[in-house]
């Protein structure tokens, strides 16, 4: 039985954290965060100059969906999910609010004659953009993420302002997207605060 040396697992590590992270598109920076790391350890653990500790070796393996075996062993790197097939998730998941919508568009076509049931496609939009968020976090750079912060920041109230103006006239409901134009602007903030 071959026993394997502490250069050895250095080595193995900083090459497949390097190669994992690359795959996921992760700066060294953007891996610290998710790790409450400095970018510098990231770095010099990329460098073969040092190992981080078990647990956070776990943690890393676990952010990649891979094992610690994964990590620390010399075979060929795994390739994790690939970009394109993020992308086709992402966009099958937004279409299976769309379809969701357009089943009860046509339930609600049948049942409800005096009813707008276009409303439903209305209704999808803030679906649409909390499933888009929920992946832009799990997958995507943070330009993605902020993007889709402001998706549902400005589609929850474009849905409110389309929803009552189709039953009511209101004519201060515009003043809704202030919220928006606010929440907008916190968002903005934040996601400047996070670098």
């Amino acid at each position: 039985m071959m026993s394997i040396t502490e250069e050895k697992i250095k080595e193995n590590f900083a090459h497949n954290l390097a190669c994992y992270r690359r795959r996921a598109g992760l700066t060294q920076l953007e891996l610290a965060e998710k790790l409450n790391y400095s970018d510098k350890s990231v770095s010099k653990w990329e460098r073969g100059e040092g190992l981080p500790d078990l647990f956070v070796v776990a943690t890393i393996a676990d952010l990649f969906g891979m094992t610690v075996n994964d990590m620390i062993g010399d075979k060929e790197v795994k390739k994790p999910l690939l970009h394109r097939n993020k992308i086709i998730i992402t966009i099958l998941s937004v279409g299976l609010v769309l379809l969701v919508a357009a089943i009860l568009f046509f339930i609600f076509e049948l049942a409800l004659e005096s009813y707008p049931t276009w409303h439903m496609f209305v209704y999808a939009l803030p679906a649409c953009a909390i499933v888009n968020l929920v992946f832009a976090c799990c997958w995507w750079s943070k330009l993605y993420r902020f993007l889709s912060v402001s998706l549902l920041v400005w589609a929850v109230p474009a849905t409110v302002f389309i929803v009552v103006s189709t039953f009511v006239t209101v004519a201060k409901l515009p003043l809704i997207f202030s919220i928006s134009g606010v929440l907008q602007v916190m968002a903005i903030l934040w996601f400047m605060m996070k670098k």
